[in-house]
Order: structure tokens, then sequence, then C-alpha cells
């Protein structure tokens, strides 16, 4: 089985609701993302076999999610420092679980995995238009796709914000993925204290990286962390190794100097933007939704002002994607060039050779 991790704003509570999944033993998960997007954050796991990976990936299969096992691991309510326990018992008890996922990969990565250097963490932030099951249907996806030989990456951790199944909700999702994003701040400042409690504590440290990859309206969650992290005078700091902003559905402009986003860099070692002239999806956006044309439709407006180390990857000429399954505009399936990191093979080995450490072929 893999099993890979997942931090989630969905809305979770003590009582099953139509389509929710149980979670653990008291609670469930709402799956269709018709909510809004919660402050509290949840951690966990996410596990499916690899014939499963392989149905959905390389048959276009649609994911049940009967076919997954998802833990959340319980919330950590302040009655429960309250009791009258000693502090080591109580931090066992009742461990943050944020916590247990930052461990569990720590200790993932001091593995020596048998000789495969392969050791990274991708983390994953879904667009508009994924209830539950499209979410961790793409994350059935990336691990087919990108944990495999030559790949650096070991593990997944998917955030999976309440965006619906359903195109003419675009706008509740952009609403929803702006205070995702400031919830996904606090989780970024969570990583930074373990990292800290790490050094301060002379734990042994790995060598592998943190990547961070962002698709779609997932951009727009990653700007609103941004926005939240520079408003409470956080300075970010180097904490991941590759940022790739894929088909971002975010202004054209926003990696300028004024903009939230232009501080991504300072989270990451690169950025790379990947855009393409005909994605539908941001066709659409841009038309009907946005006044600004789309950073992943055609790259950053202006160039001078782009960090150094930002990259730029036009895949607008591929001629290689797995469109099975792609519908027309209006249809519930996924839309015409806005999947390419797992559609196109030749993205995807450009995806993992950035991910080794190179520049895009793509850099024209």
């Amino acid at each position: 089985m893999a099993t890979h991790y997942i931090i989630t704003n969905r809305e979770v509570s003590t009582t099953p609701t139509k389509g929710s999944i149980k979670v653990n033993a008291k609670e469930y998960l709402r799956t269709d993302g018709a909510e809004e997007a919660q402050d509290n954050l949840r951690y966990g796991t996410v596990r499916f076999s690899q014939a499963v990976a392989e149905r959905v990936a390389k048959d276009n299969r649609k994911l049940d999610l009967d076919e997954v096992t998802m833990n959340l691991y319980p919330d950590l309510h302040r009655r429960d420092f309250e009791k009258p326990v000693e502090y080591e018992r109580r931090a066992e008890r009742f461990n943050f679980g944020s916590q247990r996922v930052f461990e569990a990969l720590h200790d993932e990565g001091l593995k020596d995995h048998e000789g495969d250097h392969a050791g990274d963490v991708l983390v994953f932030i879904h667009g508009y238009n994924n209830d539950l099951s499209e979410a961790v249907e793409t994350l059935c996806h990336l691990h087919y796709r990108y944990i495999r030989e030559g790949s650096p990456i070991k593990n997944i951790v998917l955030f999976t914000w309440p965006a619906r199944k359903n195109l003419l909700s675009y706008r509740d999702d952009a609403r929803d993925a702006v205070k995702s994003g400031y919830a996904l701040a606090r989780a970024l400042l969570k990583l930074r204290q373990q990292f800290r409690d790490l050094v301060r504590n002379e734990k042994p440290l790995c060598d592998h990286k943190l990547h961070l990859m962002c698709h779609s309206m997932g951009n727009r969650v990653a700007e609103a962390m941004m926005t939240e992290l520079l408003r409470e005078n956080v300075k970010p700091n180097n904490m991941f190794g590759e940022i790739l902003l894929m088909a971002a559905d975010v202004d054209d402009d926003c990696m300028e100097p004024q903009k939230p986003m232009h501080q991504l860099m300072s989270l990451g070692e690169r950025i790379h933007i990947y855009y393409h002239n005909n994605d539908m999806a941001l066709g659409v956006s841009e038309k009907t939704k946005n006044a600004f044309n789309r950073l992943g439709r055609w790259g950053a407006r202006r160039t001078i002002p782009l960090p150094d180390d930002v990259y730029q990857a036009d895949v607008s000429y591929l001629g290689d994607q797995d469109e099975r399954g792609l519908k027309n505009l209006f249809s519930s399936e996924k839309l015409v060039n806005h999947w390419y990191y797992i559609k196109s093979p030749s993205v995807v080995e450009d995806v993992i050779a950035v991910l080794n450490g190179k520049v895009t072929v793509f850099n024209y």
C-alpha cells in the first residue's frame, strides 16, 4: 500500500452527512466541497494500492473513495491540556496532528530506502472543480507519474480545500481558496517551528528536500498564503527546493515586486512557471471572471521584474497529451490543456528533471 499525507480544511464533524466519509473512530469528512472553507486545519494519511493508482492514472478510471483509506488524526482541544496529566504523557497522548505528519516525513527522510536516493517530499495544492474524490484521484496520478525510478520524490502531501466538482462554482471556490490560503499560512509556520525544534534539540537532519506544486486555483491559495504571512510581518525563509506553478489561475502580473507572490521566491530555491496559451479553463477564467490575463496562459506580463531563479516554461506546443476522458468545455470532465503536468509525458519528464536540479527545457 502507498501511504501519503493530507492536510485539509474541509469540514469535519462527528455526525455523518450525505456523501461524507469516516476518517477516524468518531469523525466524518465532508466530500462535496459545498461548505465554506474552515479555519481549522486537520492532518492525516491517505493509503491506496498500486493497482488503484494504475487504474486511475494508466487506464483513466474514475476513483471511488471506497478504494482508499483516509485517516485524520483527532483534533487537539484546549480542554485536553487542562486535564491533570503529566506533560510528557499529555504530549504523547494528545500529539498535534501536524507534528505527527511532520515527524513521520522526517523519519522517512532519514531512511536509506535500500540504496534509492529518492526521499524528497512534494506538497501539492489542487485547484477548483475538485471535490474530495477528484483531489485524491489527482494524488493517484501524481503517485503513478512522479514516484518512480529517476524521480527524487518519495512522499506526497496533499493540501485539499473545499472546492466543488462544479464548473459553475468558480466564484465560491475563489473565495474559499483565499480563506484556505490564510489557513495554510499557519501550517507553514508550524512547519518552520518544527525545523527549528529539530535544530534546537540537536536531532539528526535529513538531506532531502521539500518541494511545492500548485495547480490552477491552487496558485490563488498560495497567493493568499503569502498575503497572510506578509500581513503578519512574517519574513519568509527558504523552506522549499523547487516551487512549481502549474496552469496558474492568478493575474499575469502577480510576480511583480509590489505583489505578495513576488515574495514566494523567498520560500524556495527556484520557481518554475508552466503555462499554455490554449489552456481552455484559463481562457474561460479570463473572459468571464477576471479582469487580467492569467499567468498560466501567457506567463508573466513583464519578465524584467522577475526575481533571479524564476524560470518560465511555455508548453503551448505539446503534442503528447493524453486527452482520453477530456470532453467538451461544459462537461464535468477536466478541461483540455489544463492538466499537462499529469497528461503529457514530456512535461512529466521535464518536471522530474527540474526536481533533480535542472532547468526546464521549455524555457525558450
